[in-house]
């Protein structure tokens, strides 16, 4: 670890770090309803400590929130990033707001995905400006509403005050460092069928029972068998269904699979989309009697961003600069150098990548096992590395030459 690195380092604390995730995991903020208190909070505490920062207003209670540190010289802009929403809690287990620390974990909505993070790249872009480290470029934090399924309002942030050249994408990856993101088919398979009464229902197709053939051969594709030693196999999720129930006592006529499709960098949307159509033709050949077909799942919504189609995984070459920086840092917090993978959802590196080529990493606290789960929590002992390992992979990325 060089002078540099162990001087901004100085101005992290694992106590305060932790302290500041608790604040933000207690404020409720779920997507799409996120509310002005926690953006407020946000904003004040990066104001209070002295930094140049703001909120963008995507509606009047929907508000992104940017910090910066500028170097006197010119540089790169590295925008580290984190979402404040948070999937709803109702389903929740736990006290989604009560930000408990128990058994080394913190607890609740948002703790893993990804508050934690959050505060642990505020900490570290205070930590650059107290420094005093002469700097070449930009550092940006930047935090987005939307994020998980309100409106996608990441492009908000980076075409206004979080414009930047590169992103540390700050999901949770359980301290290991991910190349970039999968990408994704997501798609509506239809069966249809013949309704009939139940007494006479050899006579008529039964789309349920010719949709359960389909979601069988489509788990058999051997595209899901291909592993890839960084990013392992692409998954296939056959996420919702629904058929039948128009009347009682009769055939249904239609059944509708709802898919989510990941693809790893090996597997372009393309290829998948060919396989499909083969295999729907070859099962349409095998049963006359089958009626199916398949359309585009569109997501995202609102003026953010939004997605209709297959879209290709977004990775970066294990040699890059960025990503050995990021190696190099997180080697200098945690004494380990962190393992190569590819993350397994989608985030703002993959979006910012596949829309403009925007070089980016992934790298934060948390597994993604638990984001999204009933009793979410994050080990607390990462919470604070994180908050380390992005200050010190802005001094790695911008200190400037005397």
């Amino acid at each position: 670890m060089n002078e540099r690195t162990a001087a901004v380092l100085e101005h992290v604390s694992d106590e305060e770090t932790l302290e500041l995730a608790r604040a933000l995991v207690r404020i409720p903020s779920p997507t799409g309803k996120e509310g002005r208190q926690i953006a407020e909070f946000m904003h004040g505490w990066l104001a209070d400590n002295g930094l140049n920062a703001g909120m963008q207003e995507i509606q009047s209670d929907r508000i992104n929130v940017w910090a910066r540190v500028d170097g006197a010289k010119p540089g790169k802009r590295i925008l580290f990033n984190g979402h404040m929403d948070t999937k709803p809690f109702d389903d929740m287990v736990i006290d989604p707001l009560g930000a408990e620390v128990r058994d080394g974990k913190l607890w609740g909505r948002g703790a893993c995905d990804m508050k934690s993070a959050v505060a642990g790249a505020m900490i570290a872009t205070r930590a650059v400006a107290r420094a005093g480290i002469p700097l070449a470029g930009s550092m940006i934090f930047g935090s987005e509403v939307g994020e998980e399924g309100g409106g996608w309002r990441l492009v908000d942030l980076v075409d206004g005050p979080a414009q930047c050249d590169a992103v540390v994408c700050c999901e949770p990856t359980d301290m290991q460092l991910h190349l970039g993101a999968r990408g994704g088919f997501p798609i509506i398979v239809t069966v249809k069928g013949l309704a009939t009464h139940t007494g006479t229902a050899y006579k008529g197709i039964n789309a349920i029972q010719k949709m359960s053939k389909v979601i069988t051969a489509m788990y058999e594709l051997p595209c899901w068998q291909v592993d890839d030693p960084v990013w392992g196999r692409s998954p296939i999720n056959s996420m919702e269904i629904h058929g039948g129930g128009k009347v009682t006592a009769s055939v249904p006529d239609e059944c509708v699979t709802t898919f989510d499709i990941r693809l790893n960098p090996n597997l372009p949307p393309e290829k998948l989309q060919a396989d499909i159509d083969g295999l729907f033709e070859r099962l349409r050949k095998e049963d006359p009697q089958l009626d199916v077909s398949y359309k585009f799942r569109s997501f995202g919504g609102g003026t953010g961003i939004s997605f209709t189609g297959g879209r290709p995984a977004s990775d970066m070459p294990p040699d890059h600069p960025l990503i050995q920086a990021t190696a190099d840092a997180a080697e200098d917090v945690m004494g380990t150098r962190p393992k190569l993978q590819g993350f397994p959802g989608g985030c703002s590196m993959g979006v910012l990548r596949r829309r403009d080529g925007t070089e980016g990493v992934i790298f934060g606290p948390g597994n993604l096992e638990q984001a999204h789960s009933v009793d979410e929590w994050i080990e607390v002992d990462q919470i604070g590395k994180a908050a380390k390992v992005y200050a010190a992979l802005a001094v790695r990325l911008l200190a400037s030459n005397p």
